[in-house]
C-alpha cells in the first residue's frame, strides 16, 4: 500500500508523521469516508467540497486547491490498484 504525505507516496512501513504536526500535537483535524466501487470513486467532487468545508469551520487551512487533492486521490487510488475500498 502507497500512503501520500506532502507531496510524496510512502510505502506503509515507511508512512511517518511528524511529533510536532500540528493534528497530532492538538487533536485538531477533519476527513471524509469515501468509497471506492467496481474502481470508481463515488462522488468524489461531493466529498472533497465537503472535506473543504469541514476544514473551515475548524480555520484549517488545506495545503492545496481542491483540484489538486482530486488528483492526488485519483493517482493514489490508481498507484494502488484498488477496485473496492474505503479512503480516508
Amino acid at each position: 500500500m502507497k500512503i501520500y504525505i506532502d507531496g510524496k507516496y510512502y510505502d506503509r512501513s515507511d508512512a511517518r508523521v511528524s511529533v510536532f504536526d500540528h493534528g497530532l500535537l492538538y487533536g485538531d483535524g477533519v476527513f471524509e469516508g469515501i468509497r471506492i466501487y467496481s474502481g470508481m470513486i463515488f462522488k468524489l467532487k461531493e466529498h472533497i467540497e465537503g472535506l473543504y468545508q469541514s476544514a473551515k469551520a475548524i480555520l484549517l487551512e488545506i495545503p492545496m486547491s481542491k483540484e489538486e487533492m482530486e488528483k492526488v486521490v485519483l493517482n493514489t487510488v490508481r498507484i494502488n490498484e484498488k477496485e473496492n475500498g474505503y479512503i480516508r
